[in-house]
């Protein structure tokens, strides 16, 4: 699926996210509220929100923090609280502001990524309200039709005995529920 790129930096030179999901979510988890790592943790705990959809350990979190710290995308502030040890409380840098807001109004590229990636994008882009939201399903509606319309023209170049044939229907397949998934969700808004 191919789709119009509005920051070249946030892409590598094959298209991909530079981010982790994970670094995505934390951004998107900072857009409104600064936060040291524990309020962060609390949520990818068990109960937490996005637990269903990116379990996430404290060393990896903090090991994204450093990271994304390192990128110039968040900045941390020492904040004492009383005789409690420091905490580093984050926020987004203005860089790491447009990186998020651009990560949120793409859909994804790649099926398999609507499990994780997208989901992601719709939890933080519901926080802008329905318009948002509906305008990230359309997009993602269509950049799935595109990728079922190329599915669907290869298939037709393939005998249907080959074994690239059974792999393009499964793929196909998978797209058209996604499609109807989709669909339903978006009917909903």
């Amino acid at each position: 699926m191919s789709t119009a790129r509005a920051v070249i930096y946030e892409l590598d030179d094959d298209g991909a996210d530079v981010l982790t999901p994970a670094q995505y979510a934390i951004l998107g988890l900072l857009e409104h509220t600064p936060a040291h790592g524990y309020q962060l943790q609390r949520s990818f705990a068990p109960d937490g929100d996005l637990t269903g959809v990116l379990p996430l350990e404290q060393a990896s979190l903090y090991g994204a923090l450093k990271e994304l710290a390192n990128q110039g995308l968040i900045q941390g502030v020492e904040a004492r609280e009383g005789l409690r040890p420091p905490k580093t409380v984050y926020q987004l840098t203005p860089d790491g502001r447009r990186l998020l807001a651009s990560w949120l109004k793409r859909p994804v590229e790649r099926l398999r990524q609507v499990r994780l990636d997208f989901l992601l994008k719709i939890y933080f882009t519901r926080k802008h309200g329905r318009r948002a939201v509906r305008s990230l399903v359309d997009a993602q509606v269509s950049a799935c039709h595109e990728y079922l319309s190329q599915l669907e023209a290869r298939a037709a170049e393939i005998d249907p005995d080959d074994f690239v044939y059974l792999v393009i229907e499964s793929r196909t397949s998978a797209a058209r529920s996604t499609l109807d998934w989709l669909r339903e969700y978006r009917r909903r808004l």
